[in-house]
Formats: C-alpha cells, structure tokens, sequence
C-alpha cells in the first residue's frame, strides 16, 4: 500500500481520492470545515455523493504531505505558486503528479515550470485528459494521458491507479498535454456563448473544429507534437468540455451569452474556478508576442477582458476573408 497526498480538497481532489482509496491518502485542504467533514464523516460537502473509506483522511498541514510516495496536484493554477511556495519534499523518491489544469497569468508559465521552479525535484508527471471529476468518483469508464519521463514511471503510476476503469495512455510530450487541457476551457468559454444565443449546431461545429486549429496554431510554435494535441488531452478533452453545461467553463459562456443581470467577477465568486477565464489572459499575451493567428481566442478575451459587445464579436469571425481550411 502506497502513500499520497492530494493538493486540493475539492471536486477533482476529492475525485482521485475516491479513484485511489485502496491507497493510504492525506487530502490537503485549507478549509477546516472540508478537512473536519473528511475526517469524521467520510465526506467531502463539495462531492456529497461520494462516500470515503478509512483509508483516506485530510489536514490543514502541507507540511504533513512531504514524505509522501506520491504527490497528485489538484489546484486551481492560480493558487498553486502560493501554496507550494513553503512546501519542500523530504522524500527524494516523492513523484508529483500534476492535475491542474492551465497556464500562470503573470508569468505565462505551463503549471509543470511552476511547479520545477517552487519544489526541488525533477520526477513530475502531468495527467490530463476527458474527465468530469464526478464521473471519476463514481468510477464510470475514463481515459487520459499521463506524460512522464520515461515509460517506467508511466508503468509506475499506470500500476498506482490500477483500476480498469480509469485507463492512462502513455506520452512524453508535456508540451501537447499541458496546452489542451489549458486551451479547452476558452473554447468551451466560446461555445457555452453559442449555446445560450441558441447559434443551432452547425455553428457549434464549425466553432469546435475552428477552435481545435487555434490549437494546433499554438502548439505548432510552442514545440508540441501534433499528434498529442489529435488525442486525449486534446482534441477528447475539448470534445467533452464543449458538449456538456456540467463544464464550469461551458457554463460560464453560458451566462455570458445569456447576458444575465450579473457581472463576469460576481459569477466567478459565486462558482468553482473556471480556469478558462484567467488561461485567455495568458494565451493572448503569447499569441500577441509570437504573432500567431487565434480570433476565437482574440473574441473571448475582447468580450471577457474589453468589456467587447458579443454580437459585434461574432459579426467580426464571420466577416473574415475567406481563406484556405488547413494551415500548411
């Protein structure tokens, strides 16, 4: 039996912590009322439905997860500098698996950068794919891709999850699998926009599969490999992300598309992080530096950051010069 901590104590920590309770697992959480529910209840209030066993118990104390055989990262982005900003691992054969999913505003850093600058250790492995931490928890059939740095430590952590239900496909691209799971959330910010205008579904798939370009765009200049951006932590996880209100970030367009009597900064507060909102800041500072082409990305910040009318921002995709489909 293993040992893990689990950064974050809510839906998507809760998730893997369900997903990995054969395990001996410490959740770490801020809020004494999730860590008091987890230790006498068995109960995380985030993810109610979802019962724990005595394997899994939380604390306050980050300082209790540095010994642990496997560190899994389940943060918002944002907050990841500030809460490993302390944190130093006395275990030297600790491996961190990031969950997270994004890229750091300020700095516009990948979140495994982040994380190589703040914690004095190179086996980091990001796990990133089509997931709804729901569907994790009630272990319902889920595939994602875990990029390490060799194929032992995929076997590694391929044989800590164990469960046939949550399948890891391998890949050493920490490129491609960090900038899907980052750049689906301002696309699904953009089609929880046509949803709520009611746009119908040819406009919807045009927009997805535009989307998936902007993508490949950036992952181009960035150094990924295609090929990643063409599988789970990709092209499945934007697949799932756009075609469901469960997603925080297809719900947050959603709103905006409604045009609801409510500011973007109220209902960012009144939900869970929707990550796409700060990652649009960053994607748009990099495309603006490295001159690459994304207008669906250029709509969504215009409409979230410039205050931008969104009929003018649609009126302004569909007024662009006709041109060739695939980029050569």
């Amino acid at each position: 039996m293993k040992t893990i901590g689990i950064l974050g104590g809510g839906v998507w920590g809760s998730a893997l912590a369900k997903l990995l309770s054969n395990h001996q697992v410490l959740i770490f959480s801020r809020d004494i009322k999730v860590v008091d529910s987890i230790n006498k209840q068995k109960l995380n209030p985030r993810l109610k439905s979802t019962a724990f066993n005595d394997n899994v118990k939380a604390t306050i104390e980050i300082k209790e997860l540095a010994t642990v055989d496997y560190l899994l990262i389940a943060l918002p982005v944002q907050k990841i500098r500030e809460t490993l900003k302390d944190f130093s691992v006395k275990n030297k054969n600790q491996q961190i698996i990031i969950g997270s999913k994004g890229i750091e505003i300020n700095t516009k850093l990948f979140i495994k950068n982040v994380v190589s600058e703040l914690v004095n250790t190179k086996n980091i492995s990001i796990i990133s794919g089509p997931c709804f931490s729901h569907e994790v928890a009630q272990n319902l059939p889920t595939a994602v891709t875990l990029a390490s740095n060799s194929r032992d430590v995929f076997e590694d952590i391929n044989n800590l999850f164990n469960n046939k239900n949550f399948r890891l496909y391998y890949s050493n691209d920490f490129i491609g699998c960090q900038l899907g799971g980052a750049l689906k959330n301002i696309y699904a910010i953009a089609v929880g926009i046509t949803n709520a205008l009611n746009l119908g579904d040819n406009a919807k798939s045009a927009l997805i599969t535009r989307s998936f370009v902007e993508m490949t765009r950036l992952g181009n200049t960035l150094g990924a490999n295609p090929q990643t951006l063409f599988g789970l932590s990709g092209l499945g996880d934007l697949i799932l992300t756009c075609n469901s209100l469960k997603s925080r970030n297809t719900y947050f367009g959603y709103i905006i598309g409604s045009q609801q009597k409510i500011s973007i900064e109220d209902h960012l507060k009144s939900q869970q992080t929707t990550e796409g909102y700060f990652t649009v800041k960053a994607v748009h500072s990099i495309a603006n530096e490295k001159k690459i082409d994304m207008p669906i990305m250029n709509s969504i910040y215009n409409i979230l950051y410039n205050g931008k009318n969104i009929d003018n921002e649609i009126n302004n995709l569909l007024d662009r010069s006709a041109k060739k489909e695939i980029d050569q």
